[in-house]
């Protein structure tokens, strides 16, 4: 497939994961105009963040099980529609009982493109071409958490927090006609006799030892992300300004990373990429736990080096450890994309658990950086001897 072609197979796709989850980041801000707006209390505000990241992790299972059954294009049709419905009825929503109920079924319809869309890429694309794939999807991921809020905040000038949510109803109906148009009906070369069960696919040690390491590295990421505001505040004495400064370093970072991750893989081979990008995210995680230990107050250019270092790094290695972990039989794809990107989500809620009662202090970066080296080493120790590629029938 030409470069050009694998743009416009890669493109909806990385677009209609962007629209999902814009319906988190680009709601964000209006978080505290809706509770004003409702008379409910933080916590009940809050919710209905919690209540969506239920059912996008929760729903993972259920899109992987319909993906081979009802195959890509019909499973974006039914979770782009229901996605525009759902954002409807938020916008209209009378109380917060019934916007609960709606957000979640919006994290349950945001799942169906981090499902699919890795699953498309793996089964449609040429060897050469899925980290292409994947790091475009990537790059999509990584512009929306960081452009949604200051979208979300512009938008708050002009409209009130269901303003948000009928512009959250226009996107997926936007991108539906264009993303019918390029999904395939089926995934190629499905076999639905083929055995595809979960511990099935937990039995095969090239997914499981890619698929924790990739777990660990983005668990790495969710839990600075997490905790970088706490750790800013209290070690630093630094607010949301900065805290903003750092995503856009990180975000520039991993887009000039993936940009290249496709080219890269391709020269050096998968391997290398991930060998080299485990390796400036242990020295970088390295010097910032030392600088921790030296300094206590760690400085704003320290945090933001090992930040960019590790994005970079990040967008070097996670497609090409991801595309290979899915590397599978076709039927198979749907539920081993599901299972990574659970085991992702767990890694990154544990390690801001773990790290949660030390974030209160002024030399809360030692056990922080401490962590991340720990949850960075086991991730590079799995794929040091990087599993081979399975020999193609």
């Amino acid at each position: 497939m030409s470069g050009a072609a694998s743009v416009r197979a890669i493109l909806p796709l990385a677009i209609v994961t962007g629209v999902g989850m814009a319906t988190m980041d680009l709601y964000l801000p209006a978080v505290p105009a809706l509770q004003a707006s409702l008379g409910i209390s933080v916590p009940l505000a809050q919710a209905t963040l919690a209540i969506y990241l239920a059912g996008l992790a929760g729903a993972q299972v259920l899109w992987a099980e319909l993906l081979n059954r009802l195959g890509p294009c019909r499973c974006l049709q039914v979770g782009l529609g229901l996605l525009a419905l759902t954002s409807l009825g938020c916008a209209v929503a009378p109380g917060i009982e019934l916007l609960l109920a709606l957000r979640l079924l919006q994290g349950v319809a945001a799942a169906a493109a981090t499902v699919v869309a890795p699953s498309v890429v793996r089964a449609t694309l040429p060897d050469a071409d899925v980290v292409r794939g994947i790091a475009a999807i990537a790059m999509v991921e990584a512009i929306v958490p960081a452009a949604g809020p200051v979208l979300g905040t512009l938008m708050l000038r002009v409209v009130d927090w269901r303003g948000t949510f009928w512009v959250l109803a226009a996107l997926p109906l936007l991108v539906l006609p264009w993303v019918v148009k390029i999904a395939p009906r089926q995934l190629p070369g499905l076999d639905l006799a083929e055995r595809a069960g979960y511990l099935g696919i937990l039995r095969q040690p090239r997914f499981l030892r890619l698929a924790l390491s990739h777990a660990l590295c983005i668990g790495a990421l969710l839990t600075f992300l997490s905790s970088a505001p706490q750790l800013l505040r209290n070690t630093l004495d630094l607010g949301t300004d900065a805290f903003a400064l750092l995503q856009i370093i990180g975000v520039t970072s991993f887009m000039a990373g993936a940009s290249q991750s496709g080219r890269l893989a391709a020269r050096w081979g998968h391997a290398r990429v991930v060998h080299v990008g485990s390796a400036v995210q242990l020295v970088a995680c390295g010097l910032a736990l030392l600088g921790a230990l030296v300094w206590q107050q760690l400085p704003f250019v320290a945090l933001a080096a090992y930040w960019s270092s590790f994005c970079g790094a990040l967008a070097l290695r996670g497609p090409a450890t991801f595309g290979d972990a899915i590397a599978l039989p076709t039927a198979q794809m749907g539920r081993a994309t599901a299972m990574l990107i659970l085991l992702l989500l767990g890694s990154g809620s544990l390690g801001t658990q773990l790290v949660a009662p030390f974030m209160g202090h002024a030399d809360s970066a030692v056990p922080l950086f401490g962590t991340l080296l720990s949850m960075l080493a086991t991730s590079a120790v799995l794929v040091w001897r990087y599993p081979a590629a399975p020999v193609k029938a």
